[in-house]
């Protein structure tokens, strides 16, 4: 992890494209996966492992996403705000139908503003539809990394999973605890390794010289990780989610 994160250099906003779109956007998704990162490796710290599932959930959206934008390549701004535009008519409806519509009078002319912006200068793209977790997991054949995810839920959400982490019946007694019972759930530290290492193989590509790719490479023969990016696999046709009855194109803009 030191390894990793020296090589997130003072200067590193020089290696930026500010008229790249994914290079932007890529910033803020790998520094979003950089704070979970650390979220889950204080909580390991502190013997709160089985606190961190809802941070290790996030990283590793961030990172997918992250893959997936530098895939989308300069499309991925429109993308993201249409997508913008769609939860703005959503909170502008919820104050509307809450009656709070006028008190929040600035706030709602921002909404109304934003969607009316979006709808009018942004194109609708097919691959919107696709800016969801599940979508990515499935597109991407990244099948271990959704049984990580899916796992992970169970614990960052009520479910009686999550509760039986405070009690057991062994057959004989029935236990609970002010405390997990069970170890933790993940390997915290080599998973925190494993997923900034393929963030960082991620943002690499959109990184001005790509200046990582020694150093990941060399600590991806140490650790057995890949430094090959999963690549989209063409859904069929019963998977494909659909956008306006348009069908999802699959093949991407870098």
């Amino acid at each position: 992890m030191i390894r990793l994160e020296n090589l997130i250099t003072a200067n590193l906003h020089q290696r930026i494209d500010p008229t790249n779109r994914a290079s932007v956007i890529g910033w803020g998704l790998f520094f979003n996966v950089a704070e979970q990162v650390r979220a889950v490796l204080t909580l390991h710290q502190a013997g709160a492992c089985g606190a961190a599932s809802p941070n290790r959930r996030s990283a590793l959206e961030y990172a997918i996403t992250l893959r997936w934008c530098v895939d989308q390549g300069d499309r991925i701004g429109d993308i993201y705000n249409r997508k913008l535009g769609a939860d703005q008519i959503q909170l502008a409806k919820a104050l509307k139908t809450d009656g709070t519509k006028d008190r929040y009078k600035d706030a709602y002319e921002v909404m109304v503003q934003t969607v009316k912006t979006v709808k009018e200068t942004v194109p609708a793209d097919p691959n919107e539809a696709l800016a969801k977790i599940e979508h990515l997991m499935k597109g991407y054949g990244l099948t271990k990394e959704r049984t990580f995810y899916q796992v992970d839920s169970w614990f960052a959400h009520p479910t009686l999973t999550g509760a039986q982490m405070f009690f057991k019946d062994d057959g004989e007694t029935f236990h609970v605890s002010q405390a997990p019972i069970h170890e933790e759930l993940v390997a915290c530290r080599l998973y925190c390794l494993w997923i900034f290492h393929f963030a960082m193989l991620a943002f690499n590509e959109v990184l001005t010289g790509k200046p990582w790719t020694t150093e990941l490479e060399q600590i991806a023969r140490e650790y057995g990780f890949t430094t090959t990016l999963p690549q989209w696999q063409e859904p069929s046709v019963s998977e494909r989610p659909s956008h306006q009855g348009e069908p999802c194109r699959a093949v991407y803009a870098s």
